[in-house]
């Protein structure tokens, strides 16, 4: 499609879904596309001989008006079969709708990040080095203590997760691999527990592993006993076989609310950083992350993400999608499946989406931004979070499960089930589609 026909194209289907609402909109004329104009009419594909007759004994008169605003007074429309859109409607029919839907398929069809698949930069090469080391020598040969800090997108959580999966693979139970979440969870229940048993059960399940592994270390600022715990553990740790590793988003020497004795074990360690892949090694991670599926990763596909999202995790979590739905349907996608797999994807960073968008839901909404941050039990704050959800996601290729961290979440499902509740809504309800759509546009 040239440019011409491409803005044409655009501009009259935001025609018509201004005129027959979102979800007539999706429902006929999605997969309809501008096949040709001239001075007198324009011919419109459209998938099947149904949509030719239903669009022209229902919507005619609708599209005359469409494209009269759009090329002029007198312009007629003729509508055609085409079995390219054909194609494109039953490749469509193919791939999954709901947010649940694409979390099953990236899981059959993504395969689980290792160490051999870490495409490493100039500073991601030693840290990787070391830990594929810490699983081939012995333990007296690796360091006590290793701690990863780079920015999010940097590749930490890859790391260790190939770690703790390779670990697995050679001796299932070596490894531990906890977020500071779970960490803090797991102690603050044998504390509660009010029982010295289940405190020692917890302290010593960590001692016997080869390998502890703690994400997102930086999420402990502020919690004094849960800092004061790692300090523990780190102390006990010291001149056994186990070995310790870290990761967080900033240097120890630059973690607020840590204390002095916590930054002081972590400095103590080896301290390594990660940076973010940019240019032609962030080119080599998306081509990577597409041949795990046995693709290779099309120029065009390639440039179409890097301008959707300047957010690495944004990036990689679209070439995740664009690799599942090409393997689901058994050949490459092209560029413009983009938009289908990933709708709205914003070409700023998703960490800034998300501010922008909990700052917009919480001024619109009239309650503190705060709550949307976490669960909570104020009533006021319950749809407008769920909307905040929503908006994220079309906003961002967010996966699930960072989507529902983002908003304080323990589990993907979670947000999953917000996403569907604000989809089926806004189907019932036009002034909340009304508003969703006028808060999505200033994202």
């Amino acid at each position: 499609m040239s440019s011409l026909y491409r803005a044409i194209d655009e501009g009259l289907q935001a025609e018509l879904r201004d005129a027959v609402g979102r979800q007539r909109y999706r429902l006929w004329f999605r997969d309809t596309a501008v096949a040709h104009v001239s001075e007198s009419h324009l011919t419109l594909a459209v998938p099947t001989e149904v949509h030719r007759t239903w669009l022209s004994y229902t919507y005619g008169e609708l599209l005359q008006d469409a494209c009269e605003r759009l090329l002029g007074p007198g312009t007629g429309v003729r509508l055609q079969v085409s079995a390219t859109q054909g194609a494109k409607r039953a490749m469509r029919e193919r791939l999954p709708t709901r947010p649940d839907a694409w979390a099953d398929l990236l899981e059959r069809r993504i395969p689980a990040n290792t160490l051999d698949s870490f495409v490493a930069g100039t500073a991601g090469r030693f840290p990787a080095l070391l830990l594929k080391q810490m699983l081939k020598g012995s333990s007296a040969e690796n360091p006590p203590l290793v701690f990863l800090y780079g920015p999010a997108g940097s590749g930490k959580s890859h790391l260790l997760g190939g770690l703790s999966r390779s670990a697995a693979r050679r001796s299932p139970g070596d490894a531990l691999y906890l977020s500071a979440r779970d960490f803090t969870d797991r102690y603050v229940s044998a504390v509660r527990a009010r029982d010295a048993a289940a405190l020692a059960a917890f302290r010593l399940d960590l001692s016997k592993r080869r390998i502890v592994i703690i994400d997102n270390v930086h999420e402990l600022a502020g919690r004094a006993s849960t800092q004061q715990e790692l300090v523990r553990l780190s102390d006990r740790l010291a001149g056994t076989m186990t070995r310790l590793v870290l990761a967080s988003r900033a240097h120890p020497r630059d973690l607020d609310g840590f204390s002095d004795k916590l930054r002081s074990r972590l400095l103590g360690g080896v301290v390594l950083r990660l940076a973010l892949p940019t240019g032609e090694h962030l080119g080599e991670v998306l081509a990577a992350r597409a041949r795990v599926v046995g693709l290779e990763l099309p120029e065009a596909v390639r440039a179409g993400i890097t301008e959707r999202t300047a957010s690495v995790k944004g990036a990689t979590a679209l070439v995740d999608r664009w690799a599942a739905a090409s393997a689901e349907v058994g050949r490459p996608l092209a560029a413009e499946w983009l938009e289908e797999i990933a709708p709205g994807a914003a070409a700023t960073a998703c960490e800034e989406v998300i501010r922008r968008t909990k700052d917009l839901v919480a001024q619109h909404y009239g309650i503190e931004r705060r709550l949307l941050d976490k669960p909570t039990k104020v009533r006021s704050a319950g749809l407008p979070r769920r909307i905040a959800m929503y908006l994220v996601y079309r906003a961002c290729a967010l996966p699930l499960s960072e989507l529902g961290k983002a908003f304080g979440l323990k589990s993907h499902s979670s947000a999953s089930k917000a996403i569907r509740e604000i989809r089926e809504l806004r189907e019932s309800d036009v002034d909340l589609e009304q508003t969703i759509d006028g808060l999505l546009a200033r994202i």
